[in-house]
């Protein structure tokens, strides 16, 4: 799948990068950015006027409220509302209540998560 992300404001602090640039994505790989290599012609086109486009954003302390606070948020609701805001990557501190100190319960969340 080739992919062409139009108009959106290109953030990359590991290259300097912010400025307004076309990106292009061939095989999940970015191949292009400000202009398309030779011969790309793009399967799905994403207009990110307005919007801005960076690598995934990490939460390194995310309260994921599972277990012990289920009632005020599940696993997948978290996930989701993560992803939404662009962040590809949570890490969860074993500050739970209750505490997530079983290997068992942990590769649970783990394998919820990847779901």
């Amino acid at each position: 799948m080739k992919i062409h992300i139009q108009g959106g404001r290109l953030i990359d602090p590991a290259a300097k990068t912010d400025a307004q640039q076309d990106l292009y994505i061939a095989a999940g790989k970015i191949v292009g950015v400000g202009s398309a290599p030779a011969d790309f012609t793009a399967n799905k086109t994403i207009d990110a006027r307005g919007l801005i486009v960076c690598p995934g954003l990490v939460d390194l302390s995310a309260r994921l409220r599972e277990p012990g606070s289920e009632y005020r948020a599940t696993l997948e609701s978290e996930v989701a509302a993560a992803a939404a805001g662009g962040v590809t990557s949570l890490l969860c501190p074993p500050d739970t209540d209750p505490v997530l100190d079983e290997p068992g319960l942990v590769e649970m969340l783990k394998f919820r998560a990847r779901t």
